[in-house]
C-alpha cells in the first residue's frame, strides 16, 4: 500500500470511535494532553484481519500487539508498550497503557495512548527502568530496536489503581496521569465523537468534505503521520463549508458550492472578500 492510499480513517469504513481516536492522536493541539486517546476493545481475532502494511514498523507493531495478548494470558493485567520516535517516519514516540481482558469468548485489549516526547535513547532507558521495577517482557529488551517489539507487563492486585502504579513507575509524566485521573481525557473523547458524528451526517460519505467540516469545528488533523495521512481539508465536487458575516456582524456557516470563493488554509472554510471572517 502506498502512502498516498493509506489514510488515517475512512468515514465509510471506520467506526465512530476509531475516527475520533485518529483526530485525537493525530490532532493539532497546543496542549498535548488533549491528544490522549482511549481506545475501544480490540479482540484478539482482529490481529489477522487488520491491515499491517502502513509503514516499515508495521510488522514490529503486529508482534508487539501479539505480545500484549500473551502477557495478558500470563496474568499481567497492566501492560506498558513504548513506541519510540525513530528520527524518520515517527517524529514522536507514543506511550501506550494496555489492559488485556477476557470477555465471553476471547481475549481483548483496550488502553490509553499518549504522545511520548522522548528521543529513542530516552525511550530505551525508560524501558530498562520499567523492567528493573518488576516489569516483564516476552523476550529480552537489550537494545533500542527491541523496545517497539516488546511491551512490558505488570501484575497489579487492584487494576482500578493502575494510575497510582503509573505515577510510581513513571513520575515524570505526572501531568498526564493527573489529567487522566480527572477524567478529562474521557470527556475529550466523548466530545470528539459527538463532533465526528455531526460531521459524518453532514458529509454524507465524502471524506474530503468531512475533514473540512471537522476543521471548521476546530478539529484540525496532522496532514501526514507515521500511520497514514489526512484527506487534505479540501473541497470535493465543488462543495465545502462557507463562512459569511451578515450586516450585524454575526458569523454563520453553510454547506454549499465554493466556486469563486477563497479557501482558508488555517480553518478549512471558504469565504468571499480579502480575509477569512473567522481567522482574519
Amino acid at each position: 500500500m502506498s502512502k498516498e492510499d493509506n489514510k488515517f480513517y475512512d468515514i465509510n469504513k471506520n467506526s465512530l470511535g476509531e475516527i475520533a481516536g485518529a483526530f485525537l492522536e493525530e490532532g493539532i493541539f497546543t496542549d498535548l494532553r488533549k491528544r490522549i486517546n482511549t481506545s475501544d476493545l480490540y479482540p484478539e481475532s482482529s490481529i489477522e484481519k487488520s491491515g499491517w502494511e502502513y509503514n516499515e514498523h508495521s510488522e514490529e507493531e503486529k508482534e508487539a500487539t501479539i505480545n500484549v495478548f500473551d502477557l495478558g494470558k500470563k496474568g499481567y493485567n497492566l501492560v506498558v508498550w513504548i513506541s519510540p520516535e525513530d528520527g524518520g517516519i515517527y517524529k514522536e514516540g507514543r506511550l501506550n497503557i494496555e489492559f488485556p481482558v477476557f470477555g465471553e469468548n476471547e481475549w481483548a485489549i483496550y488502553g490509553k495512548h499518549v504522545p511520548l516526547l522522548c528521543d529513542k535513547n530516552e525511550s530505551f532507558e525508560l524501558a530498562k527502568r520499567l523492567l528493573e521495577n518488576n516489569g516483564s517482557s516476552i523476550e529480552k529488551i537489550d537494545d533500542i530496536d527491541n523496545v517497539r517489539r516488546q511491551p512490558i507487563g505488570f501484575k497489579i492486585e487492584e487494576i482500578d489503581n493502575w494510575i497510582e502504579e503509573c505515577k510510581k513507575l513513571m513520575p515524570e509524566f505526572m501531568e498526564i496521569w493527573n489529567f487522566i485521573e480527572s477524567g478529562e481525557d474521557v470527556e475529550n473523547k466523548i466530545k470528539m465523537k459527538k463532533d465526528v458524528f455531526f460531521a459524518m451526517e453532514m458529509a454524507d460519505g465524502d471524506n474530503y468534505l468531512f475533514e473540512s467540516i471537522m476543521a471548521r469545528m476546530g478539529n484540525n488533523i496532522n496532514d501526514e503521520g507515521g500511520h497514514g495521512s489526512s484527506w487534505g481539508n479540501q473541497e470535493n465536487n465543488g462543495m465545502g463549508i462557507i463562512v459569511s458575516v451578515d450586516s450585524n456582524g454575526e458569523i454563520s456557516y453553510s454547506l454549499g458550492n465554493t466556486e469563486g470563493l477563497n479557501y482558508c488554509k488555517k480553518c478549512g472554510c471558504y469565504y468571499s472578500g480579502e480575509k477569512c471572517p473567522m481567522c482574519k
